[in-house]
């Protein structure tokens, strides 16, 4: 019962930091999904709760990154045919 109620407190505090926040969809998307998969690795790395929580913060941190320093550009493939993907700057 304590590791769950240690869990929602971080949970909150995390989210209400957040609430602030001006993000863009396109990094609160990368937030999301950075944050889900780091969750989940620190889980499964772990096998405990702090180890989730560790790797959803760095996840997220990540994805934040990654999403707000990435734009739309035209690539090629390796047969020459043009296509729209994502650069990093």
């Amino acid at each position: 019962m304590r590791k769950l109620a240690a869990v929602a407190l971080v949970g909150a505090f995390v989210l209400s930091g957040a609430s602030g926040c001006t993000w863009t969809p396109k990094t609160t998307q990368g937030a999301v999904v950075g944050g889900a998969a780091g969750a989940v690795v620190g889980a499964a790395a772990t096998k405990s709760a702090g180890g989730a929580l560790v790797g959803g913060g760095l996840g997220a941190a990540t994805g934040y990154y990654i999403a707000k320093n990435s734009y739309r550009c035209q690539k090629r493939n390796i047969f020459g045919q043009l296509y729209w993907g994502w650069c990093l700057r």
